[in-house]
């Protein structure tokens, strides 16, 4: 913690932070509901438009931990500013772009600074904040994330709407300007360590990133070719077992392995994996539910599914401040036991269930990801050296990302095999009892998950010491 450092003044940091994740948050998601337009506007497939948002998720996957391990070498201020340039820059061009081809690199651009800056809120957060109150401002960075996801779709149907798909992009140029002022005027740089970079690793884990998720893509999406399907599993393992010996080889390594000595650092990581495998389950087929078989529109179903990031984003600086007191575990333990019996209890719902009783449900996953998130964050952060924030940081950024597509993707294949049906069949009419099992099998699967997740935090009772150290 930056020992001179007025309140008013690591406000202003904090919400400057919050500025990028959410703009970060909503442009995953907020393009989505444009890709009918543009694919009018641009003269493309659909199936091609796809990659607007694909390039996107995966330019961010596979730079993640570049970024961090770089900030912590060269100063976070100067690549978190970077990160705010790159990402609008990236907008400005995105909302220019007069054909396919340079939208989809423009997006690469904008997720390159998405990415930078990702990679470091939960490093510089943590760095300016006491430990009594660090649960509490990472949980107003939960909170944003959960706002981001609220807001996506709709903001994005307003936009498209009255002032044109391009509107999307433009609206993060101004924002993005203000961000980039209000970093150069007050945040602090943080103090460079000495190393080198790990090239060599870094190019090998981001080829493997990027094979690895356009097949997942691809295969989740019935595109992937035989050759594909049984020739990239193994080229990805090839890529692992080489980044893991040159990792071994060098003195400072992409991945560095000290910040899993720590079994709160370690088991955190994993039982957040669990969670976001559960939740993008569930989110990935609630919304066929509430629409293509309790028949609700897309408005009615948008409001019902709020409920879940709206309770998030009040309670994770709640549960981050409690946990600064109480501790960590009551909240990760009992979060993710909360997730589970919601997910169990989406298993008994069918064509006729009430609202009231699918908005409960709902109520009650957004009273487990709110009470898991932040105090999970803030536990894991407690153990890292000041050193080593930001790498620290991206490996639990990139952890989420690979619960977002690893639970998808297992959403769609649990689906696919309980029902035989394609995924693409469902954006026609649907057998509402076929359905029903595969949703069944897909939410219990998921119920499973999340309970997986809080039995890792039981594992951690043991150093749950360590966990509320200060540094």
């Amino acid at each position: 913690m930056e020992p001179d450092m007025t309140n008013a003044r690591r406000t202003i940091i904090l919400v400057n932070t919050l500025i990028l994740t959410l703009m970060a948050t909503l442009d995953g998601s907020i393009v989505n509901i444009a890709l009918p337009e543009i694919s009018k506007a641009l003269g493309a497939g659909i199936e091609s438009v796809q990659w607007v948002v694909s390039a996107y998720l995966i330019t961010i996957a596979a730079t993640l931990l570049i970024w961090g391990r770089l900030a912590d070498l060269r100063g976070r201020k100067r690549f978190f500013a970077a990160g705010l340039g790159i990402f609008t820059l990236g907008s400005l061009l995105s909302g220019l772009s007069g054909n396919l081809t340079f939208l989809v690199l423009s997006r690469v651009l904008q997720a390159l600074g998405a990415s930078m800056g990702m990679a470091l809120v939960q490093g510089i957060v943590t760095s300016i904040f006491p430990p009594k109150e660090r649960g509490k401002a990472l949980g107003y960075t939960g909170a944003v994330v959960s706002i981001g996801s609220l807001l996506g779709p709709s903001l994005g149907g307003v936009l498209v709407h009255f002032a044109g798909w391009r509107s999307i992009f433009f609206v993060n140029v101004p924002i993005g300007i203000v961000g980039i002022f209000l970093t150069f005027a007050v945040m602090p740089e943080s103090k460079r360590q000495e190393g080198d970079f790990d090239w060599p690793g870094a190019g090998i884990f981001a080829a493997l990133v990027i094979i690895f998720f356009v097949w997942l893509l691809d295969w989740q999406e019935g595109r992937a070719t035989t050759f594909a399907m049984f020739g990239v599993p193994p080229l990805s393992i090839l890529l692992l077992v080489l980044f893991l010996a040159v990792e071994r080889r060098r003195k400072h390594p992409l991945i560095d392995g000290s910040i899993f000595a720590s079994p709160v650092f370690t088991l955190g990581v994993i039982a957040a994996w669990f969670s976001f495998v559960a939740m993008f389950a569930y989110i990935l087929f609630m919304p066929f539910y509430l629409q293509s078989v309790r028949g609700l529109s897309p408005l009615y179903a948008g409001l019902l599914l709020s409920i879940n990031p709206i309770i998030t984003s009040v309670l994770a600086p709640l549960s981050g401040s409690l946990s600064d007191r109480y501790g960590f575990l009551p909240f990760t333990v009992g979060g993710l036991a909360l997730t589970a019996l919601g997910l169990l209890f989406l298993t008994t719902l069918g064509p006729a269930s009430s609202l009231l009783e699918i908005g409960a449900i709902i109520a009650l996953l957004g009273f487990g990801a709110g009470s898991f998130g932040s105090p999970n964050n803030s536990s894991m952060m407690g153990t890292v050296p000041r050193e080593r924030l930001g790498v620290a940081g991206s490996m639990i950024a990139l952890f989420r990302n690979l619960g977002m597509v690893s639970g998808t993707t297992f959403a769609v294949a649990i689906f696919s095999f309980t029902t035989r049906t394609d995924m693409n069949q469902l954006t026609g009419a649907i057998d509402s009892a076929t359905f029903m099992t595969g949703f069944r099998f897909v939410v219990g699967a998921a119920a499973v998950m999340a309970l997986a997740g809080s039995l890792v935090n039981l594992v951690r009772l043991g150093t749950r010491k360590a966990g509320l150290q200060s540094r």
